[in-house]
């Protein structure tokens, strides 16, 4: 999706409203992948000599699986954004993104945004009939809660550094 800027700079310091949805495929999310709905931007640009703000909203529908049941599940994505685009930038090392001529390609910007706000772990909601059935881990014996035991929180991974700070030091 490319948003045509040119008003922009016919009158600089001008913010002026926009509009945008920009469809992005399927991605690989840490192994998994994960499909949006079609990202709806809307917002305000303004020209700065060579750089162009681009302040506004994003929304869209996350779609992955359940990461307790494997479900289909899905999370909104809303995110308030300002980002600057600059025609020197470089996008690995600047925190702005590329544009040329009086045109701004979003869809980096887009992708880029949408991932960063995408969650980890999608849960398919309270009816999740998997999330019911996990039982707690027992650390002291190794195994899984059996019904009736009394739940404890006993995940606590850094639990033994505790003992590796109350012993004395060793001499060397």
């Amino acid at each position: 999706m490319i948003l045509d800027v040119s008003k922009g700079f016919v009158s600089q310091e001008t913010a002026f409203p926009f509009e945008a949805v920009v469809e992005l495929p399927p991605q690989d999310v840490c192994g998994e992948t994960v499909s949006f709905d079609p990202v709806a931007l809307s917002g305000k640009y303004t020209v700065y000599e060579d750089a162009v703000i681009l302040e506004g909203e994003l929304k869209t529908v996350a779609h992955g699986a359940c990461s307790v049941c494997m479900e289909p599940a899905s999370a909104p994505i809303e995110v308030a954004f300002s980002e600057r685009f600059r025609k020197d930038a470089n996008e690995e090392e600047d925190e702005c993104f590329l544009y040329e001529g009086k045109k701004l390609p979003l869809d980096h910007m887009v992708l880029t945004l949408t991932l960063l706000n995408t969650p980890m772990r999608f849960d398919c909601g309270t009816g999740c009939t998997a999330a019911v059935e996990l039982k707690p881990w027992n650390e002291a014996e190794k195994v899984w809660a059996e019904d009736g035991d009394e739940p404890q929180d006993t995940y606590r991974p850094f639990e033994g550094l505790k003992d590796l700070l109350d012993q004395e030091p060793r001499e060397q």
